[in-house]
């Protein structure tokens, strides 16, 4: 099976007692990859504030070419 569409259908076809052990495999392996993922990073106001200014600027900018 090498598309989202095919494991769907093939997973339709199952029994439920048999859905139910898919459904809980999947979420063994989210939870495992979660596990693995970086921390969230941490922006200060004044770079986020930033951001904002430079994208209001941009949109600024954008609107005056066309």
């Amino acid at each position: 099976m090498s598309t989202l569409t095919d494991i769907e259908t093939a997973a339709a076809t199952l029994l439920p007692e048999q859905q139910e052990s898919l459904l809980l495999f999947l979420a063994d392996r989210l939870r495992d990859a979660r596990a693995t993922l970086p921390e969230p990073r941490n922006f200060s106001p004044t770079q986020i504030q930033q951001w904002i200014r430079d994208d209001e600027e941009d949109m600024r900018s954008f609107h005056a070419v066309s």
